[in-house]
């Protein structure tokens, strides 16, 4: 959208907002879209106001005036406002004239802000912990104690008489004309397909999922810049009897945001330091695949495995947790995603790879050929009824450890 000052406008309401819609604009929404941008939406509920008298358009020199703020900055508010769920924006262009009709949308109802945690958080983040336990009490109704009270409120049956053959007709009836309060949740753009389509390959239906889970898992996935793979690991770890656990996926989440968001990616770019390098000068193809992968990052061998192509951010998230929070060697983080890669249908599953990285962690294996070893001794126990053998690379890493397993190392 970009505006010009002969641009015409009309607005229009569906509902006047009430003292506590305007409590949680000024409380709750200015917090986060800020001060300028709700001085445009009441503005713009005045002029709609005005215009439920007066239909007639308006140039957008009028908002200028009014608001003293340039024209870049009232298109940059009403983005603002549109991508907060407070207003909708429709153009049409007639005779070389472009009209706009912007339709206010009412905040969202209390429970419902509290309850979408996108909003929650945002606020929570804008306002920190002490402010934002103040605002949320400030909503909460102070309720007199019933106890020492007895009930004695009326019923209909003992105010009201019906006669209905004296009223002829309906005593009681709705008016289709009674206007409906409008509120427009906040659209959130998300990759369901993708989410569904890798929800399917670990077998998991998506009749499991239901609507209100799918907003969540889109929430918790925007406020903390999850990608669909990460998501889908996750919300896979938080099923429990065939349904999503909510605090389970709330923890989950939390995990996942502390780890990345204290690592920055740059454990996956190191090589095996010098001390840790296994020191054989043998020429046998184990020794120059072993020395092979004590040359290279993690990152690199990604890389090469994806035919040179850059590696998914959701694969070096894995690798980057296992070194930081296992302190696993880059040398034997390589052995480890041959492995994985070649026993896991291709593909890094984070709850393998932190299986098998947990337990050489606790071994305290160092080097590459430390891990080699483990990797024999895992690869007749761990998920053997899914091994997949690829062409070439796979070959290769198996007749290896075969080589090792046959002590010729």
């Amino acid at each position: 959208m970009k505006l010009y000052l002969s641009d015409n406008y009309k607005i229009e309401i569906h509902y006047p907002i009430d003292e506590t819609s305007v409590d949680a604009l000024y409380l709750l929404y200015q917090p986060i879209i800020g001060s300028h941008a709700l001085n445009l939406y009441m503005t713009l509920m005045s002029e709609g106001k005005r215009m439920t008298r007066y239909i007639q358009p308006c140039s957008f020199s009028r908002l200028i005036s009014m608001m003293t703020l340039s024209l870049v900055d009232i298109e940059k508010y009403i983005k603002v406002l549109e991508g907060i769920g407070l207003l909708r924006t429709f153009v049409k262009h007639v005779d070389q004239q472009t009209f706009y009709l912007f339709v206010i949308q009412s905040p969202l109802s209390l429970p419902a802000f509290f309850k979408n945690r996108l909003l929650q958080t945002l606020l929570y983040e804008a306002l920190g912990q002490n402010d934002f336990d103040k605002t949320k009490a400030y909503f909460k109704l102070s309720m007199e104690n019933k106890e020492n009270y007895e009930e004695m409120t009326a019923s209909f049956h003992d105010v009201f008489q019906v006669d209905l053959k004296k009223s002829q007709g309906k005593v009681l009836k709705i008016s289709d004309e009674y206007k409906n309060k409008k509120t427009n949740d906040i659209e959130l753009d998300y990759d369901l397909d993708l989410f569904y389509q890798e929800l399917k390959n670990y077998q998991i239906p998506k009749s499991i999922i239901n609507e209100e889970d799918e907003k969540i898992i889109i929430q918790y996935a925007l406020v903390y810049s999850i990608d669909v793979l990460s998501m889908v690991s996750i919300v896979k770890d938080s099923i429990v009897k065939k349904h999503l656990d909510y605090d389970i996926l709330k923890s989950n989440v939390l995990k996942f945001h502390e780890v990345n968001s204290s690592s920055q990616l740059t454990e996956v770019y190191l090589k095996q330091p010098v001390q840790y390098k296994i020191n054989d000068n043998n020429h046998s193809a184990l020794i120059q695949h072993l020395h092979y992968l004590e040359n290279i990052s993690p990152y690199e061998l990604l890389k090469r495995k994806q035919g040179g192509k850059e590696p998914v951010f959701h694969d070096l998230r894995i690798v980057e947790t296992l070194m930081v929070q296992l302190g696993l060697k880059p040398g034997v983080i390589n052995v480890l995603i041959e492995y994985v890669l070649n026993t896991n249908h291709n593909r890094l599953s984070r709850s393998y790879c932190e299986a098998i990285g947990s337990s050489w962690a606790r071994k305290n294996i160092i080097n590459v050929k430390q891990a080699y070893e483990e990797a024999i001794k895992n690869k007749e126990d761990i998920i053997e009824d899914e091994v997949v053998v690829e062409e070439n690379n796979s070959e290769e890493f198996m007749s290896l450890l075969n080589e090792l397993k046959e002590g010729k190392l």
